[in-house]
């Protein structure tokens, strides 16, 4: 759980289930930055083969704008940073959190 600046409670979990499901995500993670909360977002790998840097950004961008649409304002995703390698889990098959802050 993340708490805002203003009290809000926020389960990033609940915002990574939608995040997970928008075209060419494989997974992901959201995690709070200087008061902000930012996707770090794993493409799917074989959707974006033949798609340029210039174009995988422009997709996200549009996979956010469409995550902040359904999820309440006190959730907004500010940002996404992109990364290549699957995320490290735990033996379980949980996400490492902490590696990711």
């Amino acid at each position: 759980m993340l708490l805002t600046t203003n009290g809000q409670n926020i389960f990033p979990e609940e915002i990574e289930v939608i995040l997970n499901t928008l075209p060419y995500v494989s997974e992901s993670i959201v995690v709070q930055r200087d008061n902000h909360l930012v996707a770090i977002i794993v493409p799917d790998l074989d959707a974006i083969e033949h798609i340029d840097s210039h174009s995988l950004n422009t997709l996200m961008a549009e996979n956010l704008k469409r995550l902040n649409e359904v999820i309440p304002a006190y959730e907004a995703v500010a940002n996404y940073q992109l990364r290549f390698e699957p995320l490290e889990k735990t033996p379980k098959g949980s996400i490492k959190r902490y590696l990711y802050k």
